[in-house]
Parts: C-alpha cells; structure tokens; sequence
C-alpha cells in the first residue's frame, strides 16, 4: 500500500470517527456545556448545545435536545440576544410544553425572555404520571395536562380507528393540570382492558389559537388473584339406579328355585307322593312368578331414592361453592385498581 493511500484511509476513517463520536457522546456533550453555561463560558457552551440539537446527531435523544434547547434560550438571554432566546424558548415547549425554569437555577432575565416565548407559543400536552392505580369512579386518571396560556380543552378517550368516543371530558386551565377524567365511561361503567387513545384539544381564550395533541396508553387492572369455578366430579355422585344385573340375577335365581321345587318330589318320592308334587308346581310357579316379576320391577323401576337424595344436596352444595367464588372474584374485580400505561409515548 503506497503512502498517499495509508493517509486517504487515516482521513477517512478520522472523518468517520469524529461524528460518531459525538453521536455517542450526545449526553457528555450536554453535561459539559451546563457546566460552561454555569461558569459564564457562554459562547463555547452555544457551541457544544448546537452541536447536541444539530439534526445531522442522530444520537441525541429527544429528552437532551430539549434540554439542550433551554440552555440555549437561557445562554442567549444572559448574552443579550433576546430573539435568539426566545426562539430557542418556544422551539422547546413546542416540543415538551411540560418544560419550565427552576427560579432557583435561572435568573429574572433568563424567566423573562421564557415568559415572553409563553406568550408567544400556545402548545397543549399530556402524559402519564407514575402512580400504582387508582379506583374507577373513586379517583382520578393518573394523567397530567398543560397549556401554556388560558384555555379551553376538551379530551376524548376513544378506542385506536374507531370514531366513537368512550368518554369525553372539558375543563379551563392555565398552566399545569390534574386529570378531570374518573376513568368510567360515558356510560358510567368501567374501560375494559385493552389499548386506547386519548385526543386532546385546547383552544386560547385570548386569541383562539387551537393545538391538538394524542396520546396512546394501556388500561390494566391490578387485582388480587382470582378463583377457578369448581367442576363437578361424576365420582363424587352415589349411584341412583340399581344395575340391570340385579333384575337378571333375581330372574335366574326364581327360575332355579322353582325348576329344584319341582325336580325334588320326583326324586325323593318316585311317583308316591301326588299331593306333595302338586304343592311343589304350585310352589314353584309361584317362585317362577316372583323372579319374574322381580325382574320386569326392577328393570322397570330401578332407582335408589336415597342416593337421589344424597346426589341432590351435593349438586346444590357445588352450585352453592361456585356461587360463593363468583361473588368473591366480583369482590375482587370491583376492587381493582386502574392502571394507565403509555403505548409509544407522548406527542409532547
């Protein structure tokens, strides 16, 4: 490899190196510039904050170009430049409207070009806040708005694609502001769980300037556990009707009692004995007839009346338990508490 190759690829790889570097290093570059800003190196800390808001630093996360954003508008309001800091302002709630200066941080003309840029911006914005659940109908939706001027604002909670709201809700505001929203429906009953979208509009009372903003989230319910229904074990039930067994056995056993009643004269009395044979066809026809009665009753009428019984109280005693558990799980359901998660973040 000649020498003026070895140092074409040392520049390229160097050119390639530098803005991957300081894509890597978005987060480093912003806490060396706040620290610059605080020792009054104002103009090297325009330099670093460009450079994190520059669209070609694809590394920069949306929260440090914001942040970013306010160091500039601050920087240019120390360095007397207030156009300049008031644009860098108003870039900044258009982006997070939820941004704010810290009077214990900033100084009186830092907040002021920041007032300015308030009132020259009107933007509406909503998120999430960090909150373990609360009571459908008892509470409030663990959402935040804010407007940076006095308006009107109206929400509509609707499923994702679908044009029917499933609550809607108005209130004024200024500023910051808790969720009206008690989480139930237009109806009054509670959201299933599943995923919705919440659009929000706000229109300034003082000139009607309008924004809109959506915010897509997940409603769960945290409950506690629930109980399984009870299946009925056929082996627990008694059986109710005899085996058709029975009715046969009872046959067989008539028949041969009544075919030994007639075969026993004939061998022990060789002919002598005409009455007592007589007896014994009266005998055994009455034996025949009773096995055979037997067995027509029998298959006829089956049924072990106190194993009904039995099995009708423990059939009443499942369905009375499975009852007691979808009261209990009831219990449990109308106890659990709402939970809002976003689904792809804030708009703004």
């Amino acid at each position: 490899m000649s020498f003026l190759r070895i140092i074409f690829v040392m520049i390229s790889l160097a050119a390639c190196a530098r803005p991957a570097m300081a894509q890597r290093a978005a987060g480093e570059v912003l806490s060396r510039a706040v620290i610059l800003y605080e020792e009054l190196q104002l103009e090297r800390a325009v330099v670093l904050l460009r450079e994190v808001t520059s669209p070609s630093n694809a590394a920069a996360t949306m929260a440090e170009r914001v942040q970013a954003m306010k160091y500039l508008g601050a920087t240019f309001s120390l360095l007397g430049q207030r156009d300049s800091a008031v644009a860098y302002f108003r870039r900044m709630l258009e982006r997070d409207p939820f941004m704010d200066l810290d009077p214990a941080v900033f100084t009186a003309q830092e907040r002021q070009r920041f007032a300015q840029a308030l009132r020259e911006t009107f933007v509406v914005g909503v998120k999430t806040l960090s909150d373990t659940g609360f009571l459908p109908g008892q509470g409030r939706v663990s959402l935040r708005f804010v407007t940076t001027q006095h308006a009107r604002v109206q929400a509509v909670v609707r499923r994702p694609g679908e044009a029917e709201p499933m609550a809607t809700f108005r209130w004024t505001a200024e500023g910051a502001s808790e969720s009206p929203w008690d989480g139930l429906d237009q109806h009054g009953a509670r959201l299933s769980a599943g995923r919705y979208q919440l659009d929000v509009s706000a229109t300034a009372t003082r000139d009607s300037a309008t924004d809109t903003v959506t915010l897509r989230f997940d409603v769960n319910y945290d409950h506690e556990p629930l109980e399984d229904s009870l299946a009925l074990d056929p082996r627990s039930l008694l059986p109710e009707r005899r085996p058709p067994s029975i009715a046969r056995s009872q046959l067989a056993a008539g028949l041969a009692l009544a075919s030994f009643a007639i075969a026993v004269p004939s061998l022990i009395g060789h002919g002598e004995l005409n009455g007592t044979r007589r007896h014994a066809v009266v005998m055994a026809s009455v034996t025949a007839s009773g096995g055979i009665a037997s067995f027509f009753f029998l298959r006829r009428g089956s049924g072990i009346p106190a194993n009904v019984l039995e099995n009708a109280r423990r059939r009443e005693q499942h369905l009375r338990e499975n009852r007691e558990i979808r009261e209990r799980n009831a219990a449990r359901l109308a106890a659990a508490r709402m939970i809002i998660t976003p689904t792809i973040g804030e708009s703004r």
